[in-house]
């Protein structure tokens, strides 16, 4: 026995390297597939390439072709480069190159033909600026193709992903209809619902009582459905969905947060223990929310106890704990929430609230794919750049970023299930997150690149090339740095 033990764990590590192997392959190819769009319409464009590299660091592997490019693969999986000759430090003059003295060794684009000290004709800066502007919206303009491509491949084969909640709060509606537990949720007042963030869009705002048209899968058939909402949506940001899962009446498992409780802290809050014996578990009255808890607990008198059902993530057994108000509980504010639960070790704040909702895979044929694909690719840039907006905004959390050692780790725990359809979801989602990075003007991407060509096509004339060089040397030292401490936050 301990032998087979010892296979299984074997088993189980090797599982997960190849799941970490996997998701660094992924990067590689959203990297590779970057790096040949600048390529691809470089060569198309004529422009002079001195070498086209994935990843960063040194060169684990070099080939050089009798034209003199350069193709390698260097340690870092963190990007790459494609160095067209002349691209920074220098303004495309060989005389007033050698007098300034501007091939920097970290600038591999720099570099001269090796024979004459002189750059070529198709030197990046001498290059037309609208040339240029397409060599540079080239690499993200392929990885947002690449993942279209990727998309309509998914959801041709495996459909596309829709929620479905479990579980439907029971309640008496006077006008309109609730959803019902295993409803598909595909559209919302006509529109098809391609991201959760969709379900913030369309209901941010809405007040309870109004009516919602839905178009769902009910037991196998599409079926619309007028809902009424139950409560206002005020979503903070794109991201959050609870309020709108709330409004729709969404069940939910609060988890505690306790200290000094008969209630271990971390406990899944299920049921009051109305009949404290498993047989009549099931008819026992279901708690979604902390208020309701409250609202049992201030009726109690000092002495009093009431039960309850817990049980924690993974452990099918449930475990019956009893609360007992204190001796001091009648003197206590029983208006107030945060004393109630106070005076039981509980906090008013849950450590979570688990909505009972997940996704259901939804059959598209090959045409309604090629329709919905670049739609989902668009929804998901969009949002990306709301993300980035809600961020500088404060809307937003640091940690919700993820670094390439952030990245890597999402990707291997969606690889690690060994589900195609999981893999090439994931590849597209970062294909869009990296074609979105790259336009943003931030200096060393191609954004930053782009908007220093249009001011030289305004004013005829280009800033500084070595002050612009130095100034995306910096960028891409800050961006390194920015990335580490995103991915040290998000695992501290």
């Amino acid at each position: 026995m301990p032998d087979l033990y010892n296979l299984l764990a074997a088993g189980s590590v090797v599982s997960g390297i190849l799941s970490v192997v996997i998701a660094i392959l992924i990067l590689l190819l959203t990297i590779t597939v970057h790096e040949l769009g600048h390529y691809v319409v470089g060569k198309i464009l004529k422009f002079k390439i001195n070498e086209c590299a994935i990843g960063m660091g040194p060169a684990v592997f070099k080939k050089t072709k009798k034209n003199g490019e350069i193709f390698s693969v260097r340690l870092f999986p963190l990007g790459g480069y494609c160095a067209f000759e002349g691209e920074d430090g220098s303004d495309g003059n060989a005389e007033d190159n050698k007098k300034e003295g501007v091939f920097d060794e970290y600038d591999r684009g720099n570099m001269p033909d090796a024979s004459t000290g002189v750059l070529s004709e198709n030197a990046f800066n001498r290059k037309k600026p609208w040339q240029r502007i397409l060599v540079l919206l080239a690499g993200a303009t392929m990885n947002f193709i690449f993942a279209i491509v990727l998309c309509t491949v998914k959801l041709t084969a495996y459909g596309h992903f829709e929620l479905k909640p479990s579980e439907i709060i029971p309640e008496n509606m006077t006008v309109g209809e609730t959803l019902e537990p295993e409803d598909v949720i595909l559209e919302i007042d006509g529109k098809f619902v391609y991201l959760s963030a969709d379900y913030v869009d369309i209901l941010s705002g809405r007040k309870k009582g109004d009516l919602v048209k839905m178009t769902v899968i009910r037991s196998g058939e599409k079926k619309t459905v007028t809902v009424s909402l139950r409560n206002d949506v005020d979503a903070k940001s794109i991201s959050d969905l609870d309020s709108c899962m709330k409004a729709l009446g969404v069940g939910s498992v609060v988890t505690l947060k306790t200290d000094g409780s008969t209630i271990k802290n971390g406990a899944y809050l299920f049921r009051f223990a109305d009949y404290p014996d498993e047989e009549n578990y099931s008819l026992c009255t279901r708690i979604y929310t902390l208020d309701e808890l409250y609202d049992r607990l201030k009726t109690l008198s000092a002495g009093e106890k009431i039960g309850v059902w817990t049980y924690f993530s993974g452990d099918e057994k449930r475990t019956l704990d009893y609360l007992t108000a204190p001796e001091n509980y009648d003197e206590i504010d029983k208006s107030s929430i945060i004393a109630v639960l106070g005076a039981f070790g509980i906090s008013a704040e849950p450590a979570a609230v688990n909505y009972q909702i997940y996704s259901s895979s939804v059959s598209l044929g090959f045409f309604e794919s090629l329709l919905r694909a670049p739609a989902y690719c668009f929804k998901t840039l969009w949002v990306t750049l709301r993300s980035f907006g809600e961020l500088f905004g404060g809307k937003m959390a640091l940690t919700d970023l993820s670094g390439p050692i952030g990245t890597v780790t999402i990707t291997s725990q969606f690889v690690s299930s060994w589900r195609f359809d999981y893999i090439l979801e994931i590849a597209a989602l970062i294909g869009v997150s990296i074609a979105v990075f790259n336009v943003l003007p931030i200096p060393a991407l191609d954004g930053a690149r782009v908007v220093f060509v249009i001011i030289e096509w305004i004013r005829k004339k280009p800033i500084n090339p070595k002050i612009e060089g130095m100034i995306h040397f910096v960028g891409l030292i800050v961006l390194i740095a920015f990335a580490v401490i995103v991915d040290i936050l998000k695992f501290i």
